[in-house]
C-alpha cells in the first residue's frame, strides 16, 4: 500500500471517533492489531477484542482532535475526550500497515492547574 493509503485510512479513523462511528473504525482495524492503554495495563489483541471494547465504553463519548500530524506510517493526535464528567485530554499513537491500524497507544490526561513556580514564564493553551 502506499504513503497516501496509510493518510488517508489515518483521517478516516479519526473522524470515525470523533462520530463514534465503530463500523468505519472496524473497517480500519486491522485482524491483528494491537490496542494498548499504558496507564490502565490494558493490551487488547484482535479486532475481535477491540472492538468488543469500544462496544461497552459508554456514552458514547465526544471526542475532538486538536491536531493530528505524521505519517506515512506512524500517526500522532492530541485531543480531548468528554465522558460526562469533565474533559480528559488523549493521545493516540497510531502505526499503520497497509490502510489499517495496526498498533495504537492511548495516553489519557486528567486537566490540572499549573503550579505558581512556573507562572511567570507560562501563557495558556486553549482547552
Amino acid at each position: 500500500m502506499t504513503e497516501q493509503t496509510n493518510r488517508e485510512a489515518a483521517e478516516r479513523l479519526f473522524a470515525a471517533w470523533e462520530r463514534w462511528d465503530l463500523d468505519t473504525l472496524e473497517s480500519l482495524v486491522a485482524n491483528e492489531a494491537i490496542d494498548s492503554r499504558p496507564q490502565s495495563g490494558e493490551h487488547f489483541v484482535g479486532r475481535a477484542n477491540i472492538m468488543a471494547m469500544y462496544h461497552e465504553v459508554p456514552g458514547p463519548p465526544e471526542i475532538t482532535w486538536r491536531s493530528i500530524r505524521g505519517g506515512p506510517d506512524v500517526w500522532v493526535a492530541e485531543g480531548i475526550v468528554e465522558y460526562g464528567e469533565g474533559p480528559v485530554h488523549l493521545i493516540g499513537v497510531l502505526e499503520f500497515a497497509d490502510g489499517k491500524m495496526a498498533k495504537g497507544d492511548y495516553y489519557f490526561a486528567n486537566p490540572f492547574e499549573p503550579p505558581e513556580s512556573r507562572a511567570q514564564w507560562a501563557g495558556q493553551v486553549a482547552p
